[in-house]
């Protein structure tokens, strides 16, 4: 059996995020698989891992915001900036009350710059920065541009206070913490991280880790897969003809020529759109190359859609009476080969 698409997990605390990868990758019998956005060892939450021809919209699933709730610990910073590193500094709190908490949270919304840690992925001279940081090496880094949309509190306990954040791709909250602390004057380290949201996908659509580390068949896993069709639910769709189809697949554009007379109403330079075949699901991820004014003096050999991803026809949950009754016998199955820290891949 194939399947192809993305599921939406629940990853535990003390699990890397590629241990999520290898368990799918396992129990789904999947030639790859990669996920969106990495949760560190001691965070949890929503962690979207695809599948087979889903790792193909992996891309466009990462520019998606993210939602998390966290724990602060003000008064201590650690190595790491959480909770698994060793303290390096520790400083009184005293005096800093709601007022202060709130001044200092709302500065930090909008769009903001950080230093990414030296306990990230990030690489410098093609080495990830947690290699030389395991050395006890540090190197400068460039600051990032990220936007925070949110950044609300939502109980103060002192030391501790926990907040809800939402942020765009990129935007390192074990950084966002720890610069709160300093600018509050006493320093801070995240305690706790769980993801609530990525894009538009919850933890109501989570399909719980141990459920995957159940033997059984691949079809039980049918009511959390999220088709190839259904994954991308904020891009526009448009189902297109045989005729254009049969382009895309093979990498041409598509020409005012082609399209005319269809209605691109919903045309605007740079969008991206999916085209669906009306037997296959989703085809291709298209960029549009002009905005819809600009047909009303379009050359016949106008570029009107560039395909960015190309699908296969069939997807889904492909399966045949044998390999039924050999998942029965088998249960779930097994080998992997090893990727980068963001997906693996069998040859």
């Amino acid at each position: 059996m194939r399947i192809d698409g993305l599921f939406i997990v629940d990853k535990p605390e003390g699990f890397t995020s590629l241990d999520v990868v290898r368990q799918v990758k396992r129990r789904c019998r999947a030639k790859k698989a990669g996920h969106v956005g990495t949760l560190d060892p001691f965070a949890s939450g929503v962690l979207p891992v695809a599948v087979n021809d889903g790792t193909k919209i992996v891309p466009f699933l990462e520019e998606e915001p993210k939602e998390y709730e966290g724990t602060l610990v003000l008064g201590e910073e650690t190595d790491t900036d959480d909770p698994t590193g060793e303290v390096t500094d520790r400083r009184p709190i005293d005096g800093i009350g709601v007022e202060a908490l709130t001044g200092v949270f709302q500065t930090f919304r909008g769009k903001i710059l950080q230093i990414p840690p030296m306990f990230s992925a990030v690489k410098v001279g093609g080495q990830p920065l947690y290699r030389l940081a395991r050395k006890g090496i540090e190197v400068e880094r460039r600051a990032r541009e990220v936007t925070v949309f949110d950044l609300r509190i939502e109980g103060i306990e002192l030391p501790l206070v926990r907040f809800r954040l939402s942020c765009s791709r990129g935007t390192y909250v074990r950084t966002l913490v720890r610069d709160i602390g300093r600018r509050l004057g006493c320093g801070a380290y995240l305690l706790r991280l769980r993801r609530v949201r990525s894009g538009p996908y919850g933890l109501d659509q989570a399909i719980p880790f141990d459920e995957l580390r159940t033997p059984g068949p691949v079809s039980q896993l049918r009511p959390w897969l999220i088709s190839m069709e259904e994954a991308l639910p904020t891009m526009a769709a448009w189902v297109g003809e045989a005729r254009l189809l049969e382009k895309v697949r093979v990498g041409r554009t598509l020409t005012w020529n082609d399209l005319a007379p269809s209605d691109l109403s919903f045309l605007s330079k740079g969008r991206r759109v999916k085209m669906i075949s009306p037997s296959d699901g989703l085809a291709a991820i298209l960029e549009a190359e002009v905005d819809r004014d600009d047909l009303k003096e379009a050359h016949p050999y106008t570029v009107v859609f560039r395909p960015l991803r190309v699908f296969q026809k069939k997807r889904g949950f492909q399966e045949t009476e044998a390999e039924n009754v050999k998942e029965e016998n088998d249960g779930i199955g097994s080998g992997e080969e090893e990727g980068d820290y963001r997906a693996i891949q069998d040859p």
